[in-house]
């Protein structure tokens, strides 16, 4: 009811015998909106541990695939490429493994979102299980963004290898 303070109108139904309980409704969607508050922080500590992991794994996997290419990629050096096309060569794997990943893991997500939402629902409260295009679309951008950060910083290493020394490297 417009313009009726809702406290001094539900204390006044609660005098009332024949009244057992009285909820208002924007004290609850209040408190609803103070949850999802607390609910969003989390979310983002969990987007910005996600970030960090795949950085971290990627960086590792990108650094364990050159130590066992080292001597391939000097005989590509040998060949006379130039260091541009050998990170291309190199790194075009990455981002073919990178897309399938990230593929796999959109599709498996869908199923973890929906475990999720039941896990947290109580009894007064249920979530809907619809997720955002646009979620799927920041999750793919931010995915390949860390791939392309971490291709950036193993570039470098990619140009420190040198030819001769790791030819003449016995396995």
């Amino acid at each position: 009811i417009e313009g009726v303070d809702e406290e001094a109108f539900s204390n006044e139904l609660m005098t009332d015998k024949s009244v057992n309980s009285v909820i208002v409704y924007s004290n609850l969607a209040k408190d609803f909106e103070d949850q999802v508050k607390s609910l969003n922080a989390i979310v983002l500590l969990i987007i910005i541990s996600a970030g960090i992991l795949a950085f971290v794994v990627l960086y590792n996997l990108i650094n364990i695939n050159i130590s066992e290419r080292i001597r391939e990629i000097a005989t590509i050096k040998v060949l006379g490429f130039y260091d541009k096309e050998v990170s291309t060569y190199v790194f075009r794997e990455i981002f073919i493994l990178s897309l399938l990943g990230t593929l796999v893991g959109l599709v498996l997500g869908i199923g973890l979102h929906k475990v999720v939402m039941l896990s947290i629902e109580q009894e007064d409260i249920m979530f809907g299980y619809s997720i955002s295009p646009l979620s799927f679309l920041y999750a793919f951008l931010l995915t390949f963004i860390f791939t392309v950060l971490v291709n950036l910083f193993m570039t470098q290493r990619l140009r420190s290898i040198h030819m001769v020394e790791s030819l003449k490297s016995i396995e």
